[in-house]
């Protein structure tokens, strides 16, 4: 019995072709009892499944450190002395409106 996957489906299968044969108005009910609750209800519980497996991955990022190198730290010291001559040009304002 190497095949008893499709053995077992053929069954189920025939059992639902069955029922809807001889009960339509039950299957129907069926149908839409499935699309309507368990259906929705597998999706929320694969999100779950998801958002559990993606809280316990994020735990585990990859830490990448850069050294700088000569071109970031000549970024760098253009910044502070640009951030220091906007200080002193706030100074010199702030002063000239306080003398007139």
């Amino acid at each position: 019995m190497k095949h008893w996957i499709k053995y077992v489906a053929a069954a189920i299968g025939g059992t639902i072709a069955g029922a809807a044969y001889f009960l339509p108005s039950g299957m129907f009910l069926t149908f839409v009892t499935g699309w309507l609750f368990i259906i929705p209800a597998a999706g929320v519980a694969f999100l779950a499944y998801g958002l559990r497996e993606y809280m316990k991955d994020r735990k585990n990022t990859i830490l990448v450190s850069v050294k700088p190198g000569e071109a970031m730290r000549a970024l760098a010291r253009r910044e502070m002395e640009l951030q220091r001559e906007k200080e002193l040009l706030l100074e010199e304002l702030s002063n000239g409106v306080k003398q007139e």
